[in-house]
């Protein structure tokens, strides 16, 4: 069977907001499903809009990391494993970041390790916002 075609001109989300999504929730220390993107954005769960939020999500990563920002990406996981798509591992096979499988023990090794940085990374973006030092967001009204 054919994957779905992927509209380029297919928007599933605003960018912007995707973005400020993410840093939200990464600075909470929670990683957020692919339906709880979806869902936020009025969306339903369907292979083509799981493509278009991973390829939406991609133009947020490549901002933020073109700003000297962390890989946004591995805070979005599957609900049922709590691991991104084989996707995320294939990109990352692909630069050179990781190796192994895109599940078991050093998937998820590798997926924390990169969810702690986004974390801290999106703590400091919060911060900025507020004018409240990272180690203090915790007085931070959420």
């Amino acid at each position: 069977m054919l994957a779905p075609k992927l509209e380029e001109s297919l928007v599933m989300v605003e960018i912007d907001a995707l973005e400020r999504l993410l840093i939200d929730a990464g600075s909470r220390g929670e990683p957020l499903t692919y339906g709880a993107i979806l869902r936020h954005f009025g969306r339903r769960v369907t292979p083509i809009t799981v493509a278009a939020l991973c390829r939406d999500l991609g133009e947020v990563c490549r901002r933020v990391e073109a700003r000297g920002g962390p890989d946004l990406a591995c805070l979005v996981v599957r609900k049922s494993d709590g691991l991104p798509g084989e996707g995320y591992f294939t990109a990352l096979r692909a630069e050179g970041a990781y190796d192994g499988p895109a599940e078991g023990a050093a998937a998820r090794r590798v997926l924390y390790a990169r969810q702690r940085a986004a974390f801290a990374w999106c703590r400091r973006q919060a911060a900025a916002r507020t004018g409240i030092p990272a180690d203090l967001d915790f007085l931070i009204d959420r």
